[in-house]
Order: structure tokens, then sequence, then C-alpha cells
């Protein structure tokens, strides 16, 4: 099943190019640490992991990455405990949504962890389109996530609009 094109691929590819591009998961390594603890994880998938901050900021679970526009970190990842997948979804063209949604949740044995942005972004890819794509309220992203399985959500903590959702099996 398709959850990016080639394009995009490219697109995202040339962005990651930029030090600062997708450096920002390790701000919400405290509510995925307590997921893992409370979940009693064992394994953690950080999938759109882009620089792989996170990695340094949990402890006590296997790390793995998988991003589709890294090379080295776009192998079809393997499920796990808990899956992160944080600041991705504003990313996704659109007519992917509900394929990524479900491969997220599908590859988590007992949890996981979405960080939506739900407000436009300043970056654009090389394109020239802005790389938040996929930005909706709030509302929207509760919805397609609560027909996934059982909600907890967080409090946001960036300066613009987003929303933090665990997804519980």
């Amino acid at each position: 099943m398709a959850m990016i094109t080639d394009e995009y691929r490219r697109l995202n590819r040339l962005a990651h190019e930029d030090p600062a591009y997708g450096t920002t998961a390790h701000i919400h390594a405290e509510l995925v640490q307590s997921v893992i603890d409370r979940a009693g994880a064992a394994d953690l998938l950080d999938y759109g992991c882009g620089k792989q901050t996170l990695r340094g900021a949990v402890r006590g679970v296997e790390y793995r990455g998988y991003d589709p526009a890294l090379p080295g970190m776009d192998a079809r990842p393997e499920a796990a405990d808990v899956v992160y997948c944080g600041d991705v979804m504003e990313h996704v063209e659109e007519q992917f949504t509900d394929a990524v949604l479900a491969d997220v949740v599908g590859l988590a044995r007992k949890a996981a962890i979405f960080v939506i942005c739900c407000a436009p972004g300043a970056r654009k890819l090389a394109d020239g389109k802005p790389a938040h794509r996929n930005v909706h309220p709030p509302d929207y992203w509760r919805a397609k996530l609560a027909a996934l399985g059982a909600l907890e959500e967080h409090p946001g903590i960036a300066k613009k609009p987003e929303v933090r959702i665990i997804v519980w099996k």
C-alpha cells in the first residue's frame, strides 16, 4: 500500500539536508517515556524519525527509527510495543492520511503516540509549497484516531496548536 509518492519522498529527502529539519522529537520524551513505562514496553519505533533526537532521550527500550525519506532508515519497519509518530502527520500527503494512521497504529502492539501540529508551518519544500500539507483542526485528528483505538489526550506543549494523543490498543 502506497503511503508516499516518489516525488514527495524526494522533496523530503532534500528538506532533511537541513540540519535543523526533523529535530524536535526529544521535546516529547517525557510523554513517550511515560507510555513506555506504563505499557511495560520492550521496544519503541520512532515513525518518521528524522534526525532521531528521541533516541537518546528515552531509556529502558530498544529504539528503532523509520523515515521513508531517509536512505538507510526507509526499510519497512517491524512492529514495536510503542510507536511514536511525532510531527509527521501534518507532512503526510492528504490522500495517504488514513493509510499512514492505520500503518502507525497497526505497527503498535500496545500503544501509538501521535503529536500532530494543527497549524501551517513557515517551511517550504523545494517545490515552493508548504511542508505542512495536511493541516486540520484538533477535532479532525481526534475523530480519525478515535476510530483506531482508545484515546488518551495530553495538553500540547508547542507554541502552535497541536494534539498529543495516545491510541491504546
